[in-house]
């Protein structure tokens, strides 16, 4: 068993709404250094032109949210403000990738829950 001690990915809530991801090692950007990642919120205009990255499949009156990963993808590109979504995909920490992915799916599932009954939108059939 080695005796160096393994840092975990940690996600960190800045006054501003955005999201500061601490990398669980220092990973190279460009020349630089860096040991976290900026993630912001979505923008309205920016909503409208990737859309929602949670879809639903509608069967039998049921609605069942997925991912579309696709989207989701585009979603990390637009929203990481201070390094490369690319060069951080090439880390090999998947506690890494996955934290990303809840910060990014995170901002579009507070955003529903703050959306009264009344005005929620309906899942639509696919």
């Amino acid at each position: 068993m080695s005796t160096e001690t393994q840092t975990i990915p940690r996600r960190e809530t800045q006054p501003d709404g955005s999201v500061r991801v601490h990398f669980g090692k220092p990973i190279l950007f460009h020349a630089d250094v860096k040991s976290f990642a900026t993630i912001r919120p979505p923008r309205v205009g920016e909503i409208w032109e990737f859309g929602d990255p949670i879809e639903y499949v509608v069967q039998d009156g049921a609605a069942t949210p997925y991912v579309d990963r696709k989207a989701l993808v585009r979603w990390i590109h637009a929203l990481m403000t201070d390094h490369d979504a690319d060069i951080i995909g090439r880390d090999g920490d998947s506690a890494l990738g996955l934290l990303i992915e809840d910060v990014v799916l995170g901002f579009f599932t507070s955003a529903r829950m703050r959306l009264t009954q009344a005005s929620a939108p309906l899942p639509s059939a696919a």
